[in-house]
C-alpha cells in the first residue's frame, strides 16, 4: 500500500491515561508522515496552558452553555496551533473520556464537528476524524470509531451486524491504544539509576532512595500502579481497599518479594496517605507519590492533584520523579494495575507479566461495566488476578518470570493501518 501523509493532531486532555492513548495514536500515525514534529506538540490547548503536561482542567463541549461558544474556543485553539504547525494535518484524534462528564460521546462528536467546520471555513481540504476507546455510538462527525472489545455490549454487537455503514467505520481492538513500550521502560530505568546515584537533596530523600534501592535489588518484585475515583460515584476506591491491598502486599513480602506502590492522578488523598504512612516502617514495601502536588489554595479543589497531610514529605521527595515504569526495567517484576484502569493493556502488550487487582473496589456495573468486562476479557489468558498470583506465589513459589501470558497484538500498527485504509 502506498504510504500517505498521516500528520495528525489531537484535543488536549488533563487525564494522564487518555493523554497516553492520544500520544500513542499520534506516534503511530507519525510514522506515515513526512514531518518530524513531536507528538507532544500536536495538541490543541487552551490559551493559558503552555504544554500538554501543564493541562490540569479538561476542555470539553459539556462545560459550555452552547455549541457556538464551544466552537469559538475550538477555533481559537486551532488558529493558535495551525500558526506553528509545519503542515496541514490530515487526521484529528480525540478520546472518549469517561471522567470529563456524563456525555463523553457528545464531547467527542462536537469536537470533531468543530474541526470539520474549521477546515471547511478555511478551505483546508478534508480532515479525517477519530475517537479512541469509545463505546459504540452513531456519531455524525467521527470517521473512525475505535471500540475496544470490553466496551462492546450485547446490543452494540447486534447493531454492528445490522448496520453495515457503522460497521465499516468501526475498529474493534482487544485493549486500548497507548504509548507504553519496553524501550521506554529501559530509558526510564536508566534515569532512575542516575537519580539513585546522585547525592540526595535532603535526609528524607536519602532515606527514601536507600529503601527503594534495596527493594529494587531483590530478586523478585511487584509494582502496584493505583487508579482511583472518577467524577461520579460509579467507582468507589477507599480506605477499605487500601487496607486489603496492604495485607496482600505484606503476604508477598513473607515470600521474599519487594513491593513498590505508586499512585496516579485519580488516587484519593486518603488512600495515598494511608499507604504511605503504613509502609514507612516496612523495609520491603515502599510507597512513592507520583501524583502532582497542589501548589496553591486554588489548586486544592482539583481532585487530580494531591493535597493530603503529607504534602511536606512529598514535596521533599518530588525530585525523585515518577518511578513508574522504571521499576519494571529491573527484571522479574510483576506489574499490578487496579481494575478501574486501562493501563493493564500497556504492560500486557509490552510482554510484561501483569496482574489486575479488583477485590475491594466498588464499580457500578450499570455505569462502568467496561471495567468488569476488561477484567473478564484479559484474565486469565493475558493477565492474572492479583489474588491468583498471590496464591501461586505463596503456595507454589511461582515468580513473575515464570508466567507465560499470551501477547496482545501491536495496537499501534493495527490502528495506523486502519486509518490509512479508510483514508484511501
Amino acid at each position: 500500500m502506498k504510504k500517505i501523509n498521516l500528520f495528525a493532531f489531537a484535543l488536549g486532555t488533563a487525564d494522564a491515561g487518555y493523554r497516553n492513548q492520544l500520544l500513542g495514536a499520534l506516534d503511530a500515525l507519525r510514522h506515515g508522515s513526512t514531518t518530524s514534529f513531536s507528538s507532544e506538540k500536536c495538541f490543541l490547548l487552551p490559551e493559558e496552558v503552555p504544554t500538554i503536561w501543564d493541562m490540569h482542567d479538561s476542555f470539553c463541549y459539556a462545560k459550555f452553555s452552547s455549541y457556538g461558544k464551544f466552537r469559538q474556543e475550538m477555533f481559537a485553539m486551532m488558529d493558535k496551533w495551525m500558526a506553528q504547525a509545519p503542515e496541514t494535518p490530515r487526521v484529528f484524534v480525540t478520546a472518549y473520556n469517561f471522567t470529563e462528564s456524563n456525555v463523553p460521546e457528545k464531547n467527542a462528536d462536537m469536537a470533531c464537528r468543530a474541526v470539520k467546520e474549521y477546515y471547511k471555513k478555511h478551505q483546508l481540504g478534508k480532515i479525517f476524524t477519530v475517537v479512541l476507546s469509545s463505546k459504540l455510538h452513531n456519531y455524525k462527525y467521527v470517521d473512525l470509531i475505535n471500540v475496544p472489545k470490553h466496551l462492546l455490549t450485547f446490543y452494540s454487537r447486534i447493531r454492528l451486524v445490522q448496520n453495515k455503514k457503522l460497521r465499516k467505520k468501526t475498529l474493534i481492538t482487544i485493549g486500548t491504544i497507548h504509548k507504553f513500550n519496553q524501550e521506554a521502560v529501559f530509558v526510564q530505568k536508566k534515569t532512575l539509576d542516575k537519580v539513585m546515584e546522585m547525592p540526595a537533596a535532603n535526609s528524607l530523600a536519602q532515606k527514601h532512595i536507600g529503601k527503594l534501592a534495596k527493594i529494587l535489588h531483590k530478586d523478585k518484585k511487584v509494582v502496584i500502579c493505583l487508579g482511583g475515583r472518577v467524577e461520579g460515584r460509579e467507582i468507589i476506591f477507599g480506605i477499605n481497599y487500601a487496607r486489603d491491598l496492604l495485607e496482600k502486599c505484606t503476604a508477598l513480602t513473607y515470600r521474599g518479594y519487594g513491593i513498590v506502590i505508586v499512585n496516579g492522578p485519580r488516587t484519593p488523598n486518603d488512600v495515598t496517605d494511608y499507604l504511605y504512612e503504613n509502609t514507612l516502617q516496612n523495609p520491603d514495601i515502599i510507597f512513592h507519590n507520583c501524583k502532582k502536588i497542589a501548589s496553591f489554595a486554588g489548586e486544592v479543589k482539583q481532585w487530580r492533584l494531591y493535597s493530603g497531610k503529607f504534602e511536606k514529605d512529598f514535596s521533599m521527595l518530588r525530585d525523585i520523579g515518577n518511578i513508574y515504569p522504571a521499576v519494571l526495567g529491573y527484571g522479574n517484576t510483576l506489574a499490578v494495575h487496579t481494575i478501574d484502569s486501562y493501563a493493564c493493556c500497556e504492560t500486557i502488550t509490552a510482554g510484561i507479566p501483569t496482574a489486575i487487582s479488583g477485590e475491594g473496589i466498588y464499580i457500578d456495573k450499570t455505569v462502568r461495566g467496561d471495567c468488569l468486562n476488561m477484567f473478564q476479557l484479559l484474565t486469565p489468558k493475558y493477565a492474572l488476578s492479583l489474588e491468583d498470583f498471590i496464591n501461586l506465589a505463596c503456595y507454589m513459589k511461582i515468580e513473575p518470570r515464570d508466567l507465560r501470558p499470551a501477547p496482545l497484538s501491536n495496537l499501534l500498527n493495527v490502528f495506523a493501518e486502519a486509518v490509512r485504509s479508510r483514508i484511501n
